[in-house]
């Protein structure tokens, strides 16, 4: 072997090994900085089903969700020694928003001046389908004003809409998740059903009760409409509270607006 292709293989072996350890290095780095941002996201943004701020248990809320220009912003460190800052931005609000009411176990109680954002409206849509009872008051002049979902929603026998029609403006803008009274009007209208479904009855009576559930409801208002718009260009204020003083005076003022029509003596 001659000495220019020793000296060509002697570089291509060391080009080799500094390759790999270059390549070894920025997967370790990117390895790094992927677990610490999610770590990040997890302890901040994370609202998962299983996570304690959903659990019916222990369902304590006590919660702002801000939607304005100054975004919340946290600082994490990514080795080697380089800043990350994350901010809480309207995306991120949004996404808490949604999650709040993707949290529903038994009910769920809109009175909203107006619905316009389609992705709340699957959502409200999903709640449904698992068999969470919906009802939803909004203002009559705004429930068929393009954008509005209120028609998409009443396709869906499995959700209750009701329009305000009297003559002061239902401006409000709440909705009470998994209220006491909503829950126990539930089981009254379950139990009425039953009643008149001898099957159901046959089958209740061969088959073990099930434990009700504790579910603690909660409030969510605020001047903010359930609107893309809202959401996206205008400064908004939603407070998410569990308080049961709070939680029983929004379902009074609910149940003053809505219009009983099931047989059952509630």
């Amino acid at each position: 072997m001659d000495w220019k292709s020793a000296k060509f293989i002697l570089m291509s072996t060391a080009t080799a090994v500094v390759v790999s350890q270059v390549a070894k290095k920025v997967c370790k780095y990117l390895y790094n900085f992927k677990k610490s941002s999610q770590d990040v996201v997890a302890n901040d943004y994370a609202f998962s089903d299983d996570a304690a701020i959903f659990n019916n248990k222990i369902r304590d809320i006590n919660d702002v969700i801000l939607f304005s220009d100054d975004v919340v912003r946290h600082t994490i460190r990514v080795p080697p020694n380089k800043d990350i800052t994350i901010c809480e931005s309207r995306e991120l609000n949004c996404f808490k928003l949604i999650k709040y009411i993707k949290s529903a176990r038994e009910t769920l109680d809109v009175c909203m001046y107006l619905i316009t954002s389609s992705e709340i409206a699957e959502q409200i849509i999903r709640l449904g389908q698992r068999h969470i009872l919906v009802r939803i008051v909004v203002d009559s002049d705004m429930a068929d004003t393009p954008p509005s979902q209120i028609k998409k929603l009443q396709e869906y026998s499995f959700i209750q809409v009701q329009t305000n029609k009297k003559s002061i403006l239902m401006h409000h803008k709440f909705c009470i998740i998994d209220g006491p009274k909503a829950i126990k009007r539930k089981n009254l209208l379950k139990t009425h059903a039953e009643k008149l479904n001898i099957h159901s009855q046959f089958a209740k009576q061969n088959s073990k009760q099930s434990k009700t559930k504790n579910t603690k409801g909660f409030v969510m208002s605020g001047s903010l409409n359930w609107s893309t718009q809202a959401m996206v260009s205008n400064r908004e204020s939603v407070i998410v509270t569990s308080n049961t003083n709070i939680v029983n005076k929004f379902e009074k003022e609910f149940e003053s607006l809505w219009v009983e029509e099931e047989p059952v003596r509630l």
